[in-house]
Order: C-alpha cells, then structure tokens, then sequence
C-alpha cells in the first residue's frame, strides 16, 4: 500500500513512477524499501496510465451506497439536566474547599517536610 502511495506522490511530481523513483520517495519519508512489492507494482503498471485507473475506480464507486440519508433529528431535550450536573459540581468542590482546615495532600497535620 506504501508503495502506492509513492507511486502517486511521483506521478503528481511529474515523475515516471519508476522502481528507482518509487524507492527514493520510501527512503526520504524514512520508510523501508521493499524490492519485491516495488517490482510487482512497477509490473502491474506497465502500459497503464494512472489517470485511466483512477478514472476506472470512480466510475465504479459510483454503484456503491456510501451511506447518508436516515438518522438526523431528536437532540433537542435534555439541556436543563447538563446545567443542574454543573451546579452540583460546584458545590462539591466547595465542600472538599472546605473540609481539611491543618492537613496536607499526605495526612500529616504539621506541614513539615519529608
């Protein structure tokens, strides 16, 4: 899949997409060459135009239900529940303010150091 991609990023760089070209682009984004998915590719390619392939894929995608439709709607209740969970929060952490008049984060009562 990596391989694609450098093909493209090539392509759109006006370059041929060749096995060397396909290999610089993996080793510039730091990635590992692999010969043999490289060759397969180039292999696949050969006497292929990218733009008729990609041109052939969409024409394809179009049958395919991508979703949509349905669903929407029915958000609009519950506000009133989310500002009460904000109040009582505040008063918890008023409460906790309010609860250790000598005692530090460890228990201890006289605040010296460890």
């Amino acid at each position: 899949m990596i391989e694609i991609a450098a093909l493209m990023l090539c392509k759109l760089g006006g370059k041929a997409g060749s096995a060397d070209d396909i290999k610089a682009v993996l080793e510039a984004a730091g990635q590992e060459a692999n010969d043999d998915a490289i060759t397969k590719l180039t292999g696949d390619m050969d006497g292929k135009e990218i733009d008729e392939l990609l041109a052939a894929g969409m024409e394809k995608m179009k049958d395919v239900p991508m979703g949509g439709g349905g669903g929407g709607g029915g958000g609009g209740g519950g506000g009133g529940a989310a500002a009460e969970e904000k109040e009582e929060e505040k008063e918890e952490e008023e409460e906790e303010a309010d609860l250790g008049g000598g005692m530090d984060m460890f228990g201890g009562g006289d605040g010296g150091d460890y």
